[in-house]
């Protein structure tokens, strides 16, 4: 197991599996609540100004603009889903492998 999921390892064993998943919870929760379409339209314009600015240096951003802007147009729609159902398709459809 790399670092970080041998930290995430040892909070779920600090807090317990049942705090633990509800922090999760919490988490996503919290996120959630931070997708309102005023929250969405803003990020876009922060992002296209982010983008615009990275482009005006000389720089050449990692992702494109319209996979930036996908990224937080998918988050939003996939907001208006209960985090249970969005936990539950995690788990049985999001394979990570360890390699």
């Amino acid at each position: 197991m790399s670092d970080n999921l041998n930290a995430i390892k040892n909070l779920e064993n600090k807090y317990g599996l049942a705090l633990f998943r509800m922090a999760l919870t919490y988490m996503v929760d919290v996120g959630v609540r931070h997708l309102t379409d005023e929250d969405v339209e803003e990020s876009i314009k922060q992002t296209k100004a982010e983008y615009e600015k990275v482009k005006a240096t000389g720089g050449q951003p990692i992702m494109s603009l319209e996979f930036q802007i996908g990224i937080i147009t998918c988050a939003a729609e996939l907001a208006k889903f209960s985090v249970w159902d969005l936990f539950l398709y995690i788990k049985k459809h999001v394979h990570i492998s360890s390699k």
